[in-house]
């Protein structure tokens, strides 16, 4: 890989600047599949409807990971 399109870039910050980002503590709410595939929790029910029908649409043990997603989105959007 070449440097020619790489720009770099050096900040000095002082010891009392605190960066504008913070790097999340905690993860994103997703739920498993059991085929391991991860979807994130988002708290729109027809986009969370749409993700989880777009995956057992594929799966082959539909009804088990249908159920199984289902039930923990309703955990994860209880806690």
């Amino acid at each position: 890989m070449s440097k020619k399109g790489i720009q770099e870039s050096n900040f000095i910050f002082s010891n009392d600047r605190t960066g504008k980002f913070v790097a999340h503590k905690t993860r994103m709410p997703t739920v498993k599949c059991v085929c391991s595939f991860e979807i994130l929790v988002v708290p729109d029910l027809k986009a969370m409807d749409r993700a989880i029908r777009n995956h057992v649409a594929n799966h082959k043990k539909a009804s088990i990971c249908s159920e199984r997603l289902t039930k923990q989105v309703l955990i994860a959007a209880a806690n």
